[in-house]
């Protein structure tokens, strides 16, 4: 589809609807996943919660090929060269197979020491993550390969083929996790064995579609064809501050998730299911962000600069009245949400604290959203990785000196520092990149930098 023409709004909701669908499946498989293993108590949640941050992590490397095709391949689609976008996808691919595989082993050989990080008084705790992490590191390698692929449809306007890829491997995976949990009796394995099973199954699809599909982005894709050295700099040049950036998001959050577990695995537990319900805005917007790349990036490509900034006013409007509608979802019935997962009286009174604190920075995430793939999408992304760095950095001593025994707020004081520093990056990002399109506007010849 080609982005630079028609009503913006228009082709940006049909190429995103797709992604957001993608995510809002993923979205409700963690919750299903959740419900499920919720009736096996805290203990299950706690310990697919802590192994899903080191899921969560690997997201850091899988960036490198699905960011470096966001970027290059829109903006190569943009400028009509299809054989630059065809060798950056293989040689991203070529990326994307060698960290997913070296994760896994990663994963499979040091899960203790992984474990060991949350430093879990419950010693079933500790058993069932290093299980769950062993097992599930198999379907790593085949969730980057199909990002990546993924990315290359999503720049050419086509997010529907992955949206149906996904679609089929999260259904596989939401039937497969009560069969496998409990009429197999394999607990939280089963969960693992059921999302293995289902990152192949959308891997094995979207491999297909791209080498033999009609609506595949480009003809004759060569995906095993030798990597070029002056791409693999170029997409690590791109994506290094994306994938940095995440990594050390992720980490900040681990440690943050260790001064909840200071507080016991119910802690740990209310975190864990409260996070799903609030990924709401961070993956539908996330879905959204995904779009506005390979959306800014043709019309960068093309050169239109007009059109650029009247998309980033329509995403602004659009993500922003979604993050209100989020807010007020978590502030008001969100704890009766949430019992549906976790039918415990207590952490059901606990998570309304919880899910009303994080319901004041969901607006400013959404601005961050908008600023960051903003920046993204013109080949910019060292500006969005310094604003969340520094934020996600000092989150951590701020949630250890509000939850500290000087303060007396306890485990909410973990909470507020999420919140207050979710809010601070969302405004900084978007007033920076504000600057950025009025300091173009005012000398045409900074579009060129």
């Amino acid at each position: 589809m080609d982005l630079t023409n028609g009503p913006i709004l228009r082709r940006l909701m049909r190429l995103a609807v797709p992604i957001i669908g993608s995510q809002a499946l993923q979205m409700l498989y963690n919750l299903t996943d959740m419900f499920w293993l919720g009736r096996l108590g805290s203990d299950e949640v706690a310990a697919t919660g802590a192994a899903g941050l080191y899921l969560w992590m690997s997201v850091a490397f899988m960036l490198f090929g699905s960011i470096g095709v966001s970027i290059g391949v829109s903006q190569a689609a943009g400028a009509n060269d299809e054989g630059k976008a065809k060798s950056l996808t293989a040689t991203a691919l070529f990326i994307s197979i060698v960290l997913g595989a070296a994760f896994a082993v990663a994963m499979i050989m040091f899960r203790r020491q992984m474990v060991g990080f949350f430093n879990f008084s419950e010693l079933n705790v500790v058993a069932l993550t290093e299980s769950y992490l062993s097992t599930v590191a198999v379907s790593i390698p085949l969730t980057f390969v199909t990002a990546t692929l993924g990315a290359a449809y999503t720049a050419y306007g086509n997010s529907r083929t992955p949206f149906i890829c996904n679609a089929v491997g999260t259904c596989v995976n939401m039937a497969l996790d009560p069969i496998l949990i409990f009429t197999f009796g394999l607990g939280v394995l089963g969960a693992a064995y059921a999302t293995a099973i289902a990152q192949a199954i959308a891997c094995a699809m979207i491999a297909y579609a791209f080498a033999r599909g009609k609506r595949r982005p480009f003809e004759s894709p060569k995906l095993l064809a030798a990597p070029r050295p002056d791409e693999i700099k170029w997409i690590f040049k791109k994506a290094l501050p994306v994938c940095a950036e995440s990594f050390l998001f992720t980490f900040l959050v681990m440690a943050t998730s260790r001064r909840e577990a200071f507080f016991g695995a119910d802690a740990m537990a209310i975190s864990r299911v409260g996070s799903q319900i609030e990924s709401l805005t961070w993956l539908v917007g996330g879905a959204f962000g995904s779009a506005l790349i390979s959306f800014v990036g043709q019309n960068y490509g093309a050169r239109k600069w007009d059109r650029i900034h009247a998309t980033r006013r329509t995403a602004t409007a659009v993500l922003v009245s979604y993050g209100a509608f989020v807010a007020l979802l978590l502030a008001v019935p969100g704890k009766y949400i949430f019992g549906i997962f976790l039918p415990d009286a207590a952490l059901i009174e606990r998570s309304a604290l919880y899910l009303r604190i994080l319901a004041i920075c969901q607006i400013p995430m959404c601005m961050e959203g908008v600023a960051s793939n903003m920046f993204r999408g013109i080949g910019k992304t060292i500006q969005p990785a310094i604003v969340s760095t520094a934020c996600n950095i000092a989150r951590v001593p701020l949630a250890y000196a509000l939850s500290s025994d000087a303060l007396g707020l306890g485990l909410p004081g973990v909470w507020i520092a999420i919140s207050i520093t979710a809010s601070i990056k969302g405004i900084w990002s978007y007033a920076w990149y504000i600057a950025k399109e009025t300091k173009a506007d005012q000398d045409p010849c900074n579009r060129q930098t």
